[in-house]
């Protein structure tokens, strides 16, 4: 009997984490799907371009940003 309840148990826990996956696969699939930004993610980039004009930074277009452009 033990060996019944064993083989029932890791059955069980099999297919818990069988569909753990599946959702984990399922939702990363939705997040790959929605191209379109989110209201935060537009929000965000808005703040940073705000901040950038403020701030002058008038750097070529193909530069990439820096966090210090020189030593203190």
């Amino acid at each position: 009997m033990r060996h019944a309840d064993a083989e029932l148990q890791l059955w069980l826990a099999n297919e818990r984490i069988a569909r753990e996956q599946h959702e984990m696969e399922m939702a990363h699939l939705v997040r790959a799907g929605s191209e379109t930004p989110t209201l935060r993610q537009r929000a965000g980039q808005a703040v940073i371009a705000v901040g950038e004009r403020l701030a002058g930074d008038t750097r070529p277009v193909g530069e990439a940003p820096r966090l210090m452009t020189r030593a203190f």
